[in-house]
This record gives structure tokens, sequence and C-alpha cells, in this order.
């Protein structure tokens, strides 16, 4: 009883808020919280990460894939063909040596390695030696090597002179400096001689809080104001010169935009895969299931969807999405230049800011309840302009915190609407002062709009009266069970107050209603009265509007 009390009590306090005070009131703390949502919580982040990874698996439209990418992979089926000979992964490097011979005489456009070659292999030098002699040939490969945490660098002796080919090819010179005021670089490097004299760059895969890749890293800058190059970037600056410059030019002027979000296919299955069993027996001379495509002319991945081998982690358009898929994706998105911007946080939060300070003048001057279509409507339509965002443009519009933001902000709005119509229409406490009713008419109930211009000049000019209206609160399809009532409204409070208002009053609600009365007074209660209070009080404004109605038939 006594919390029901307590909110009744809190709810009558908040709903007696002044208008404009409370309106602007919550516009300022929902743009502090905006504030300290962009800067410290990052509360809607988790909200817009899962919002837009269902965006991007119902996208209309996704850019075609690259016909020239094609991945050789190492899944499951070819661990268990190849497994009978050579055992579990990794196999001796010379069967890897043998694919990329015969990959290599066809004469392709790159080759790419998803595979890292960290260790020696003890058990079988002869297919280090074996698989160094055909990477020491091969004129398009490229190969990884994997960017620890640039924390470590202070403690690393790997520098620009042991992997000149990982450095990006527009910077300081290695022999600018002495070997021994170049930066080290925390990394694992390949192991074996013609990998490190080879074409680099890092493989690492950044995934966001949520354990989701969804962006990106082609740069990376070093003290010396130098850049190390992805191996994606190896190989655009090895097919697209042109490109790369342009990239490395914009990731040098947008810090900001290092990592960047990965334009995702439509599919998950978008790029050619060919069993590395198959290519393997066909390097051998022997016959395969199928018929392998010629790989002239091609960008040739190779690497593994085997989840055995882990190279798995989730993405937008899959929750078991293969590395070597990603690296495709990135590839193709690099080498069309297919860049998929973000709004910076500031400017959604300054979007955010403003559409809150423009509902808040909104509702100055017009009413909350003319909101009510929006409550639902914008922030739809919010979600739709980042929905179709995705659908072609080359800027996400991220707007999902201006969505949350005027969702809650008019659910709230609302909640107040309800409480201040609740406080201005109860009835005033009984008091010996001598009080009126003042009845007013109009052509259309005293509705949302209409009512809430109503309470705003009562609580402008006469903050101790009241309205009676009908309670004719409805909801769609619902109409008016009695529309003649609900057209008649009532101020009830002081005589003194409400005659030293009324010229005030009267201009102001001449605009919502065509006819009013005369003040009467109200029938004071006396000790033989037994009638309660509210009821004499509905009896006498019922009276006063039956008076009003016989009034404008007999004037019609």
């Amino acid at each position: 009883m006594r919390l029901r009390q307590w909110r009744l009590w809190l709810a009558s306090r908040v709903g007696a808020l002044p208008a404009r005070q409370f309106t602007w009131s919550l516009v300022a703390l929902f743009s502090l919280w905006v504030l300290l949502d962009v800067m410290v919580f990052k509360f809607t982040t988790g909200i817009a990460n899962s919002s837009y990874d269902a965006m991007v698996r119902a996208r209309f439209h996704a850019a075609a894939p690259d016909p020239r990418i094609v991945v050789i992979d190492i899944d499951e089926a070819s661990l268990a063909a190849m497994g009978k000979e050579f055992g579990r992964w990794p196999w001796p490097r010379d069967t890897l040596a043998t694919v990329l011979e015969f990959v290599e005489r066809q004469q392709p456009a790159a080759i790419v390695w998803d595979v890292l070659f960290s260790d020696v292999d003890r058990m079988s030098p002869g297919g280090d030696a074996a698989f160094n002699a055909a990477a020491a040939k091969s004129l398009h490969s490229h190969f990884p090597v994997v960017r620890l945490p640039a924390a470590n660098d202070g403690a690393s002796q790997l520098t620009r002179t042991v992997l000149p080919g990982l450095w990006a090819q527009a910077g300081p010179a290695a022999g600018a400096s002495t070997v021994a005021a170049l930066p080290t670089v925390a990394l694992i490097p390949p192991v074996l001689p013609a990998l490190e004299k080879g074409r680099l760059g890092f493989n690492n895969g950044y995934v966001d809080g949520d354990g989701v890749l969804r962006r990106y890293r082609h740069f990376e800058a070093l003290n010396d104001g130098s850049q190390l190059q992805s191996i994606v970037m190896s190989v655009v600056g090895a097919l697209e010169p042109a490109a790369y410059a342009q990239h490395l030019i914009r990731i040098q002027t947008r810090p900001d935009s290092k990592d960047e979000l990965i334009a995702w296919r439509q599919r998950t299955d978008a790029y050619l895969h060919l069993s590395f069993a198959s290519v393997f027996s066909a390097a051998e001379g022997q016959k395969t299931s199928a018929e392998l495509p010629s790989f002239t002319g091609k960008i040739v991945i190779i690497g593994s969807t085997a989840p055995s081998l882990h190279d798995i982690h989730p993405t937008p358009i899959s929750s078991v999405g293969a590395g070597v898929d990603s690296l495709a994706t990135a590839l193709d998105n690099a080498l069309h230049q297919r860049y998929l911007r973000e709004l910076p946080r500031w400017l959604q939060a300054l979007a955010a800011i403003v559409l809150c300070i423009g509902l808040g003048l909104w509702v100055q001057f017009r009413s909350v309840s003319s909101l009510a279509p929006a409550l639902f409507v914008l922030p739809i339509a919010l979600v739709g302009m980042s929905y179709l965002s995705l659908n072609g443009l080359a800027v996400f519009l991220d707007l999902h915190l201006a969505a949350a933001l005027v969702l809650v902000l008019l659910a709230v709005l609302r909640g107040w609407c309800t409480m201040r119509r609740n406080h201005w229409c109860s009835p005033p406490p009984y008091s010996e002062i001598p009080q009126a009713i003042w009845v007013w008419q109009r052509r259309q109930p005293w509705l949302d709009d209409a009512l809430d211009r109503l309470i705003d000049n009562v609580e402008r000019h006469a903050p101790n009266c009241r309205i009676v209206v009908c309670d004719t609160t409805v909801s769609w399809p619902n109409a008016l069970r009695w529309p003649e009532l609900a057209r008649f409204a009532a101020i009830v409070g002081p005589n003194s107050e409400m005659e030293a208002v009324r010229g005030k009053l009267e201009p102001a609600l001449m605009r919502l209603a065509f006819r009013h009365s005369e003040p009467v007074m109200v029938v004071g209660k006396t000790p033989d009265d037994t009638s309660p209070y509210r009821e004499l009080l509905a009896r006498q404004v019922f009276q006063a509007w039956a008076n009003l109605h016989k009034l404008q038939v007999s004037q019609t």
C-alpha cells in the first residue's frame, strides 16, 4: 500500500513539472548520456554490432565476387584423402612445393599463402628444402607473417633489413638510417630464407570485442612513420600499383580508418573452392574426380576451411566463417577499391544530439502527443537508412545510436505525458475558497494535441486550476463511444484566479474551441450534504455542459 502511494505521489510530482522545464532537462540528460556512451561506456556498440550483422545478412544488393579469385582449399576431404599417405597436418612441405610449382607454371596473377611457415619441419627437412627452392623460383607468391602486439616491439630484434618485403612500398628507405636506428617489430616471421626475402604481409584477423570479424587492417604505422603492409596490400601492390598508392595515401591522411569495414559478398561460398587433394593429384599427373580450371591469370589463395585446423571465426554472414574466405573478400575489395567507410563516433553522437534537440523544439511548439506516430516510425526510419546505406553506398550510415536515443526519449516523453494529464485532469482538492466552472466546447473531441494545448494554457496562466474532460484515451482501431461528450471540457478552480486570468486565457483557448459559457460558481459543500466532493463536482460540470449544449441548440 505504501509503495502504491509512493508511486502515485511520485507520478503527481513528475506530472506537475512545467512542460518546458521537463522537456529541456530531458534533452540535456539524454545528450549527456550520448556523450558518455560514445566516450566511456560504449553501451550501444553491442546493439549496433548485432543489428549491423542482421542487416548485412538481409542485404538485397552486394558486389559480385571477382571471378579471378580461386581458393585451393585444405578442407576436411583433403585432410582425409592425403592423410593416408602423409599423415596428419602439417604434411611434409614438398607436397606444398609440388602444388606451388604446378600453379606457378600456369602463370597466375598471384599466389597468396594463407599458411604460416613459422617453424622448420624437423621430421622432413627435405620438404623444407624443396619448398624453399620452389618459393625462390616463384614470381607470384605472397607469404604471411603474424603481427604481435606493438607493446612487444621493443623486445624484438627484427627490423626492415631482415624482412624488406613486409614494409609498404612508399615510406622511409631502409638505407636512410643505420640498422641500430631502425625500429624493431614484434612478429612471427617465416623461417625459410626464400620467404624472408619474398613478398610479405601480416595476415592478422582483428576481431571486435564480441569476437566477430567485421573489419580488415591494410597497413600499420610504426614509430618512424613507415608502414607495415598486410598480405592483401602485398598482392594489390603487385597487381594494381595505382590502387595501392591511393589506399596508402588515404590511410596516412585518415589514421582513424586503419581498420575498415569489410564489404562482404552475398554468400559465404562466393569464391570458387578447389580441393587441395585434387590439385595435388593433378600436379602429380594423376586423374582427378573433376576437371580443374586453368590457373592462368587467376589470383590463387591457398588456405584452409577445415574446422580441425582452427582458422575459423564468426563473421556477419556466418558464425563459422573461414579465414581464407575473409581474406579473399578483403583482397577483392582492395583490388576494386570497394571501401565501406563509417561515420566517426563523434559524428554519430552529434547527429543523435541534434535529433534530440529537434524533438525538444517540436514538443515545445507543438505537443508530445503529436509525436505519437514518431515513436515507432522515426527509429524504424533511422535504422532503415542504415540498412539502405549497406546496399551500394560507400559510407555506412550507422544511425543505431540516434535510433536508440529517439526510441527511449519518445517513450519517456509519452510516459511523462500520461503523468501530466493525470495531474492536470484530476479534480482540484476541496477548498473553502469559492470555486468556479468555466466550460468550453469544440467541434472535435478534446484529444491528444488539443488537450495538451489546453493543459499548456492552464499551466501557464492558472496553475491552481484543473481540467475536467471525459476519459477519451483511445487506441487504434477503437473509436470514441461518446464523441458528443468528448467535445466538452471544463476548467475548474478558484473563482478569483479564473477572473484574474480570463483575459489571457480566453484568446488562447478560442483558437482551440469555438464557444464557451460564462464561468459559474460551484455549489459549496454543506454540512448536511452527504455527496462526496468528486461526485458533487461531476454533477455540476455535467450540468454546465448540458446548459451550454441547450444554448447551442436554441441558437440553431
